[in-house]
């Protein structure tokens, strides 16, 4: 009888489960993040953003959805995806609130996380004399990623390298970039055109630089060779001639391409690669270094055309490692790129953390076919303290965390490896789950996470031949033929 007495009254005194009975002023308790058990989903699935807490936005090609599921696979609403081969698949952004949706139908719009709702909806302007089609309008974030951030944009930018055959543009030219508050969905700076003349190369056609203030654009204007910086503060902008500091090039070929480095005055200017007979040629580039005044008055012009200002441009060939490639951001937003590169008796990895000058670092000849290759980057940049780490397969066994600024191995371990060409399994990718501190590699028949600190292994899953991965920074999927396995971050 005593104990039952005991037993009531430490009831009465421990109040309700959700802090009833608690003094005022009492702080609730802090969510503690964790990984939740894997959940098998029976579609073929890559996540796409999520809402940095519960929620992921989630692409099922074969049924052309996209489907918002929680931490148990459970669906919460979804929506009709333009996926076919022709067009370019689906994009999308998490802003607060608000899953934003491009899907080259020509429209971008944004639902609510929370049931699907239309919350607002651009469509890109059908403007009378354009030679740039809605469908030819790809995405991009100024925040390097899928989440944004308070003043991350989204743009809008032709990706398509031909214009509509016998189209006569309108005065103002053909409107190349957009930029959309993702809050409002408006124009948050008036969009820019290049002229009658004026030819993109297609693909990404803006390169952010490494503090994602602005971003370069490589064209021509007829016979002229550009190269164009815009702020994206206010979408200003200042174009130069590069014509005759490309004499360097001597390929012949009229496409070219340049990203920004730390230094605004000094760009890296890559030719004689990534001929589109040839797939392996993006593993053999060359680089000049292409020096640019970076205090010229800006413009504000809809219509991007050479400054009239005087410019010194000059271009010097370089034979030292250099970033040659886009660059990936952290969770945090700092800058990193990797590559391979193709030497005439060795594979390495060239790279940096945006500045001018690179690195080498030894790598496995399979690399060249799959890391940053045929289908795009496979890795993610990792925040380690004041570092930035990335992930690659070592030269030999197991993986290694290479520096970004320098190159040097932070530390290496025994697990998955690249395959060699040929044998079973592949490199499925990389990517972080930053909350929880750990690193996600799909390879080797199976997906293996490790303490992004010391690069020990904390637990692994099986996976499939040739699993892929995609990781939105609180949900991770590893993908096999028809089937998909999700993993997510929760707050317990």
């Amino acid at each position: 009888m005593w104990a039952a007495v005991a037993l009531a009254a430490l009831v009465a005194l421990s109040g309700c489960s959700d802090g009833a009975g608690q003094p005022e002023g009492t702080p609730s308790p802090t969510p503690s993040p964790t990984l939740a058990e894997p959940v098998e989903l029976d579609y073929y699935a890559s996540v796409i953003t999520d809402n940095g807490a519960d929620l992921a936005l989630v692409g099922d090609w074969m049924s052309q959805k996209l489907r918002v599921v929680d931490a148990e696979g459970d669906e919460k609403w979804n929506i009709d995806s333009n996926t076919n081969e022709d067009d370019g698949g689906t994009e999308a952004y998490s802003a607060g609130e608000n899953v934003i949706v491009h899907d080259y139908s020509g429209t971008t719009t944004a639902y609510s996380w929370a049931d699907g709702q239309e919350v607002w909806s651009f469509g890109l302007p059908d403007t009378a004399g354009s030679c740039r089609p809605a469908q030819s309008f790809g995405t991009q974030s100024t925040s390097g990623g899928s989440r944004l951030g308070e003043g991350d944009l989204i743009l809008l930018e032709n990706i398509w390298m031909d214009s509509e055959e016998n189209c006569e543009p309108s005065a103002e030219g053909d409107t190349v970039l957009y930029a959309l508050d993702p809050e409002t969905g408006k124009e948050a700076w008036p969009a820019l055109s290049v002229g009658e003349d004026g030819q993109t190369f297609g693909g990404r056609l803006l390169e952010l630089a490494p503090d994602r203030k602005s971003g370069i654009m490589s064209w021509m204007d007829g016979d002229e060779s550009m190269v164009t910086r815009i702020s994206f503060d206010d979408g200003t902008h200042v174009s130069l001639p590069i014509t005759e500091a490309r004499e360097t090039d001597d390929t012949g070929a009229d496409y070219f391409i340049v990203y920004p480095t730390a230094d605004p005055s000094s760009l890296t200017y890559v030719y004689g690669s990534t001929e589109p007979d040839e797939p392996m040629s993006s593993a053999v580039t060359r680089a000049a270094k292409l020096s640019v005044p970076a205090d010229l008055q800006a413009s504000d012009s809809a219509t991007l055309a050479a400054t009239e200002q005087s410019a010194d441009v000059s271009m010097e060939d370089t034979f030292d490692a250099v970033c040659s490639t886009e660059l990936r951001f952290t969770a945090e937003g700092k800058p990193a790129c990797l590559q391979t590169q193709l030497f005439a008796s060795a594979v390495k990895y060239q790279g940096s953390d945006g500045a001018i000058d690179g690195w080498y670092a030894d790598a496995p000849e399979a690399a060249v076919a799959r890391i940053g290759g045929l289908g795009g980057p496979q890795w993610e940049p990792v925040d380690h303290g004041d570092q930035t780490l990335l992930i690659v397969p070592a030269p030999r066994d197991g993986i290694v965390a290479l520096d970004a600024a320098s190159g040097k191995t932070v530390w290496t371990t025994d697990g998955p490896r690249l395959k060699e060409e040929g044998e079973t399994g592949s490199w499925g990718g990389q990517r972080v789950l930053p909350d929880l501190g750990l690193i996600v590699v799909t390879d080797n028949k199976k997906t293996t996470f490790f303490d992004a600190k010391t690069g020990k292994p904390v637990s692994d899953h099986p996976a499939g031949d040739y699993s892929d991965q995609s990781s939105s920074g609180r949900f991770v999927i590893a993908t096999n033929e028809d089937t998909s396995t999700m993993w997510a971050v929760v707050d317990t």
